[in-house]
């Protein structure tokens, strides 16, 4: 059964790691990719809190040394956060996120949802790389949801959703098509970017980082296809040889 993979962007706390996988497990979501853990991996207070899944031989944790390396074999990615941060993309509640995800992974995307660090959570960076926003309902004058508490509700709201039998029934969207994957993106969006170097586009320069960001989720929210961006590419081509 395919199940998101669940990503943790710099945790800090062993304990909510462990809490994290135990929550996972409890509703058949088995594959944790961590990036950059604050205090390492394995780790002993993560062992403690898991309650048994990190023994189990179908919970699967792996470590990254960032984003782009975590997420280059997803297709469809969503991101937790409490805050839009002003973002031009869609921002779901659980429910309609988790539909999406289950959407896809019965057309045979691979998908992943990510969670931000303990103090301050996802940042700008990591954001724009997600083709949707997934903020959890709460009480709204105290909306600050643990870590492993955070990867619960979307866990168990993804357990519902893949048991619903309409659900398949539903899901056409992308079943003939190829999408083109994080990491294919990834080098698309670098390629325009050094094109647009090239010829002085980025003017001020002291704009040039928010112009990339806005580029990038110009074409991360999108959900290419691999044909697509290979029409992309060409576009490109063309243009440098004229």
């Amino acid at each position: 059964m395919l199940s998101p993979i669940i990503i943790l962007v710099e945790p800090q706390l062993g304990e909510n790691i462990g809490s994290a996988c135990r929550a996972m497990l409890n509703f058949n979501v088995n594959t944790l990719r961590l990036v950059n853990p604050r205090d390492g991996w394995p780790n002993p207070a993560a062992n403690a809190l898991s309650a048994g899944a990190l023994e189990d031989k179908n919970f699967n944790v792996s470590l990254y040394n960032s984003l782009n390396e975590a997420t280059e074999d997803i297709s469809y990615l969503l991101a937790t956060s409490a805050r839009h941060r002003d973002m031009n993309k869609p921002v779901y509640d659980t429910t309609k996120a988790i539909f999406h995800i289950v959407e896809s992974e019965n057309s045979g995307l691979k998908t992943g949802i990510m969670f931000g660090g303990e103090k301050s959570g996802l940042n700008n960076k990591d954001l724009v790389k997600a083709d949707a926003i997934i903020n959890i309902n709460s009480n709204k004058d105290f909306s600050s949801i643990n870590l492993s508490m955070s990867v619960l509700t979307v866990c168990y709201q993804w357990f519902i959703e893949k048991n619903k039998t309409d659900i398949m029934e539903e899901n056409n969207t992308y079943k003939d098509k190829e999408m083109a994957t994080k990491s294919e993106l990834t080098y698309f969006i670098e390629r325009l970017v050094r094109l647009l170097e090239e010829t002085n586009f980025f003017n001020p320069e002291e704009r040039k980082k928010i112009m990339i960001n806005h580029i990038e989720a110009i074409f991360r929210r999108n959900n290419l296809t691999l044909q697509e961006l290979n029409i992309l590419h060409g576009i490109i081509t063309t243009i440098t040889r004229v």
